[in-house]
């Protein structure tokens, strides 16, 4: 089960799991065997469930809780039937079960749905059983058994990476090859002593804090008592290496948790030093990934973490950062920035670090610059609106920000300064970008709408207009005064609104079905016919 079942946190940790035990007696030996194979989690990752525990419902309070212990409930009865934690999705049948009611009600335990469990955007759409009874055999149940392969885990597949950086790093022996020797000069200018010394200090950690007393880990405790010297590792042959990753990569150690989000940023760091090293073509996509999550960041000022270290994030985006960039200043990047990636919205914390195992295809051989200028589609669409807002004593942005409608020739001029500029390169790469669902104008408004509040004076205006004539004569309470005025708000920040947003929050604040219960039929039409005037203002010609 610790090694098959389901596990979340990018595979560090196992996902929520049921035991279904006979008898108290019985669960108490299924505990206590736990704990003696995995006395590194001090009896609090499993914990027993039933009616002999008069502070059952505290642990099952905690057990519903994604991220409190205990992850393993070991259950009499209790969590059978009627309770529902969606995060659970290994189940173990240690007990023949004769209803099938009830069958069907234990296998119910991890139907239940869940959202981003195994990180953002991957939902729960499975889940394991471990039927040591034969039950399934009992009641017919025509189920395929699991032939999913053991996915590596995070930690594993972190050490060895730092291991091959490491290695590649490492000073060349007298002993070494010609290509070994040859291979660490040509890396000699990008060798920070405490980087490769950090590197080693980390694996080491990773041996040192294993439990001897980890069953895993017992069948290993030589070469585990070995690499648990710190001089070991000062001299690392490529046998030592290959033995490291093969053996000792992949067992629990006694470290502190960490943030998951954290260790994939380490992670991602790690190989995009690796392709630096080796002139790879996957640095260009590796180094536009952390951009991009320092150009999310740069987003949230507020936070005082992130505030802190703005400075940093704004000069690392910077193109010509990156020309001369090493593993060193890499690093640099990880270690200040490692504890902020928590902090990007949760939509948008996918750091991507697959698991499945590559087929090889066929080998090109290709010269790659050693340091490679990409593209980066975030840092593109910055420096196009930095551009656009730039350039808005242009005559037809300035009519844009003021809702007047563009002639043809304002049309052309607008289009013939954004594309041959040199920041814009060329109307296919925007398009490429943006997109040719909305219409130019309306993109421009929508940056132009985001400048600060000096710059939306005039859209304010323009806004404030377009209701000006409705609003004179009526009777509004000042509810619905306030309703208006939400939506010039909105108009004066985006430049555009959707209809549809007037039912949606703040506009459900003080009535539930929002224009609709604020308003009656005749006046609730007459808005959305001038916030739709207002839209396709924009694009009339």
């Amino acid at each position: 089960m610790m090694q098959r079942g389901l596990k979340v946190n990018s595979g560090d940790r196992l996902g929520k799991t049921i035991i279904f035990a006979r008898n108290h007696r019985h669960a108490q030996c299924i505990c206590d065997r736990f704990n003696s194979n995995y006395p590194h989690y001090k009896g609090h990752f499993a914990k027993i469930i039933d009616s002999h525990d008069k502070y059952a419902q505290s642990l099952l309070d905690d057990f519903s809780e994604v991220n409190k212990e205990p992850i393993l409930a070991v259950s009499v009865d209790m969590l059978d039937t009627g309770v529902d934690v969606p995060e659970v999705v290994n189940l173990v049948f240690f007990k023949p079960v004769f209803s099938r009611v009830k069958f069907n009600q234990m296998i119910g335990r991890g139907t239940r749905l869940c959202q981003d469990l195994f990180g953002p955007g991957n939902h729960k759409t499975e889940f394991l059983v471990f039927d040591l009874c034969g039950n399934f055999e009992y009641f017919e149940q025509d189920i395929d058994e699991t032939s999913q392969k053991i996915p590596e885990s995070l930690t594993s597949r972190l050490v060895k990476h730092r291991l091959e950086l490491a290695t590649r790093l490492a000073p060349a022996r007298p002993s070494a090859t010609p290509r070994a020797r040859e291979q660490s000069s040509t890396y000699k200018v990008d060798r920070s002593g405490d980087l490769y010394t950090s590197l080693l200090d980390a694996l080491h950690q990773h041996v040192a804090t294993m439990p001897r007393d980890n069953f895993l880990v017992r069948r290993r405790l030589p070469q585990v008592e070995t690499f648990s010297q710190r001089q070991r590792w000062d001299n690392l042959s490529q046998e030592d290496a290959a033995t490291i990753a093969d053996s000792l990569a992949g067992l629990p150690n006694s470290l502190p948790n960490e943030d998951p989000l954290a260790k994939e940023f380490d992670l991602l760091c790690v190989k995009l030093q690796l392709a630096i090293l080796k002139a790879d073509r996957s640095y260009e996509r590796l180094r536009d990934k952390v951009r991009d999550i320092l150009c999310q960041l740069e987003t949230k000022p507020d936070i005082p973490m992130i505030k802190g270290q703005l400075a940093f994030i704004r000069e690392v985006q910077a193109e010509n950062w990156w020309t001369r960039a090493t593993p060193s200043m890499v690093e640099g990047i990880r270690v200040r920035v490692r504890d902020l990636v928590k902090f990007i919205d949760r939509q948008k914390q996918q750091i991507v670090i697959t698991d499945f195992v590559d087929e090889m295809g066929e080998v090109q051989i290709v010269d790659i610059p050693t340091h490679q200028t990409g593209f980066s589609r975030e840092q593109y669409r910055r420096k196009v609106e930095a551009y656009i807002r730039q350039h808005q004593d242009h005559v037809a942005i300035a009519k844009l920000k003021r809702n007047i409608p563009l002639t043809d020739r304002d049309l052309s001029a607008l289009e013939e300064m954004l594309f041959s500029a040199a920041e814009i390169e060329s109307r296919q790469r925007f398009e490429e970008v943006f997109g040719r669902t909305k219409s130019l104008k309306l993109l421009i408004r929508e940056i132009v709408g985001l400048d600060p509040a000096g710059i939306r004076v005039a859209a304010r205006q323009a806004a404030k207009q377009a209701f000006d004539r409705y609003l004179q004569g009526t009777n509004f309470s000042a509810n619905q005064i306030r309703f208006i005025e939400n939506i010039i708000d909105i108009l004066t920040k985006n430049g555009i609104m959707n209809p549809g947003a007037l039912y949606e929050p703040p506009f459900t604040d003080n009535h539930p079905e929002g224009l609709d219960g604020m308003f009656n039929n005749q006046e609730a039409d007459r808005i959305v016919s001038i916030l739709r005037s207002f839209n396709q203002s924009v694009d009339a010609v």
